[in-house]
């Protein structure tokens, strides 16, 4: 009883005074772009020195960030577009990824946030238009029904770490595909098995509204 108490006390000691620093509400859009290879792939590169891959334009994604923030609450909300070859057929990869969480504020100048939810993805073929998913085995299958692909789709953890800067906000973001979905909304371990070198880095530049 006494370490539980003891634990809430921290908890408390930690989050009210962020909520109370915290402006009550507060929406942020801007543009992000994020690196498509994996964490562990990018430590792979650092320790060969070969920094070829950071150079090349075909490697990011780009897209829009938008966040909706009340006391230590956030919902985001992130679209990002990228290119994609798989068995030499280029595709146009379309991502759309909405997480909730929490969101700190720590002496104004630094804001750190954590939220989950579901990366909802798919890909235009660019010779046909034809837009396509991919099943279990990795092969392109028509997309016939968007709640079937949504159901479908990763839920997936996002942390941000922002630097304030007046109105402007700069910062890092990690996102991290779990095995988890909403189909099998029964198989609540796949949200915690996840190898943390498979998430990819960005970084994001927000204006504040208000």
């Amino acid at each position: 009883m006494k370490k539980k108490f003891l634990v809430t006390l921290l908890v408390v000691c930690v989050v009210l005074p962020a909520a109370l620093s915290a402006a009550v509400v507060d929406l942020s859009l801007g543009v992000t772009a994020q690196y498509n290879q994996n964490f562990g792939q990018i430590k792979t590169a650092l320790d060969s020195e070969d920094y070829t891959g950071f150079s090349k334009i075909e490697n990011y994604a780009f897209g829009a960030d938008v966040r909706a923030k009340l006391l230590i609450a956030e919902v985001d909300l992130v679209g990002k577009f990228s290119k994609e070859t798989i068995d030499s057929v280029d595709y146009t990869k379309i991502e759309t990824l909405s997480t909730a969480g929490i969101s700190m504020d720590l002496l104004g100048l630094l804001r750190l946030g954590f939220g989950m939810g579901p990366n909802w993805i798919v890909r235009m073929n660019n010779d046909t238009g034809a837009f396509t998913i991919f099943d279990a085995n990795d092969n392109a299958t028509t997309l016939d029904s968007l709640g079937e692909t949504f159901i479908n789709s990763p839920v997936a953890y996002r942390a941000t770490v922002d630097f304030n800067l007046g109105s402007l906000m700069l910062g890092l973001n990690y996102t991290l595909n779990t095995d988890y979905t909403f189909k099998n909304y029964q198989d609540v371990n796949k949200l915690f098995n996840a190898n943390l070198d498979n998430g990819t880095v960005g970084v994001s530049l927000l204006f504040s509204l208000f």
